[in-house]
C-alpha cells in the first residue's frame, strides 16, 4: 500500500512537468471578441492584424453599449471617430499584441484632415493614447465632447499638435485627468464652454497653447493640480458668464498672463505664479461692480516670498456710454514659498 502511494505521487509530478500552465506561453488572442460578463464585451484592435479588428472605426461599428475596446501599440491613421453608444471604454494598451514590435501608447494620427474624435454619448472613457492632428492649417480639433455627453473621462493621454484646440467640451460632469496637452497655437488646450458645468480638470500638463484652460459661460468647475506653461495668451482664462469656479493648487509658469477672470464668485487659491509676464488680472463688463469684487484670491505664491498683500489689477468696463474704471484686488495672505503641485 505504501509503495503504491509513493508510486502515485511520482506519477503526479511527472504529469505536472509535461503539462505546464498555459500562463507560461505567449498565447495569441482569439479572433473572437471576449465577453467580460453582464453582456459586455472586450474587443481588441491591432493594426497588424492580431486582434479582432485592424481599425478603431471597425471596432466601434461592431460594439455595443458598455463594451471595452482595447487598442494595442501601433499607428492608426484615423479621424471622424464618433462615440454614439453609451458606456464605451476606449483603452490604449502600451504593448504589442502578437508578433509585432510596436511599443508605447497607441498613436492616433488625424493628419490634420478632420476632427479626430467626437463624443456624442454619456459615460465614455478615453485612456492611454497618443493623439495628434497636425498636417493642414484648418479648424480641426482632436477631442470634442458634445452637448449631452455627460460623465465622460479623458485620462493619461498625450494630446498635441492641433491648429484649433486639443479638447473641447460643452457638457456636464466630465473629468480630464493626467493628460499631457501641447502645441495648440490657435486655440485652447482644454476648452469648457457654453455651458459646461461641474467638470474636473486635474493633474494635467498643458504647454505651448493659445490658452491652457478656458472656461466660457460655464460654472462650478474645478481646475486643480495642473502645470500650465508657455501659453501665448492665458494660462487660465475664466471668461464671460462663468462663476463659482475653483482654481486651486496649479502652477502657472512662463505664460503671457497667468490667470484672467471675468464675472464673479470664482476662487483662486494656493496656486504658484512663476515668471509670467502678468501674473493675474480681472475685469467686469456692465454696470455691476460685483463682477470685480466677489472673486477671491488667497494664499497664492507670487514669484517670490511676500509678507505684504499682493495687488491684482483690473477694471470695470461699460460700453454705452463707454467708461473704464480701474480697480484693484488683493491676495491678503500670499504664500512664502511655492507649493509642491506634484504633477
Amino acid at each position: 500500500m505504501k509503495k503504491a502511494f509513493v508510486f502515485g505521487i511520482i506519477l503526479l509530478f511527472i504529469f505536472m512537468s509535461i503539462n505546464p500552465s498555459s500562463a507560461f506561453y505567449n498565447v495569441k488572442k482569439s479572433s473572437m471578441p471576449v465577453s467580460n460578463g453582464n453582456n459586455r464585451t472586450i474587443i481588441s484592435v491591432d493594426n497588424e492584424g492580431d486582434g479582432d479588428y485592424t481599425t478603431i472605426k471597425e471596432a466601434l461599428n461592431n460594439s455595443n453599449p458598455g463594451d471595452t475596446i482595447e487598442v494595442y501599440s501601433g499607428t492608426y491613421y484615423e479621424r471622424g471617430i464618433i462615440f454614439e453608444k453609451e458606456g464605451i471604454t476606449f483603452q490604449g494598451v502600451s504593448y504589442e499584441l502578437g508578433s509585432g514590435n510596436d511599443t508605447g501608447k497607441p498613436f492616433i494620427n488625424g493628419e490634420g484632415k478632420g476632427q479626430v474624435i467626437d463624443i456624442k454619448s454619456q459615460r465614455i472613457t478615453i485612456d492611454n493614447f497618443r493623439i495628434e492632428n497636425e498636417g493642414a492649417p484648418y479648424a480641426y480639433g482632436i477631442i470634442s465632447i458634445l452637448r449631452g455627453a455627460d460623465n465622460c473621462l479623458v485620462s493619461h493621454n498625450d494630446i498635441s499638435h492641433s491648429v484649433m484646440g486639443c479638447i473641447g467640451c460643452n457638457s456636464d460632469n466630465n473629468s480630464f485627468i493626467k493628460n499631457n496637452i501641447s502645441h495648440s497655437p490657435g486655440r485652447q488646450g482644454i476648452y469648457l464652454h457654453e455651458p459646461c458645468n461641474n467638470c474636473l480638470v486635474s493633474g494635467n500638463i498643458i504647454s505651448d497653447c493659445d490658452t491652457g484652460v478656458c472656461v466660457w459661460k460655464s460654472n462650478n468647475n474645478t481646475i486643480t493640480s495642473n502645470k500650465i506653461m508657455r501659453c501665448r495668451y492665458y494660462g487660465i482664462d475664466v471668461a464671460v458668464a462663468s462663476g463659482y469656479n475653483e482654481i486651486i493648487g496649479n502652477q502657472l509658469e512662463n505664460n503671457s498672463i497667468g490667470i484672467e477672470i471675468c464675472d464673479f464668485f470664482n476662487s483662486v487659491k494656493r496656486n504658484n505664479f512663476i515668471n509670467n509676464e502678468i501674473n493675474a488680472k480681472f475685469y467686469g463688463i456692465g454696470t455691476t461692480i460685483l463682477q470685480c469684487l466677489t472673486n477671491k484670491w488667497f494664499g497664492n505664491y507670487w514669484d517670490r516670498p511676500r509678507l505684504l498683500p499682493y495687488p491684482i489689477l483690473g477694471a470695470l468696463y461699460l460700453f454705452f456710454p463707454f467708461y473704464f474704471l480701474p480697480m484693484i484686488r488683493f491676495d491678503w495672505r500670499p504664500a512664502l514659498k511655492p507649493y509642491d503641485i506634484g504633477v
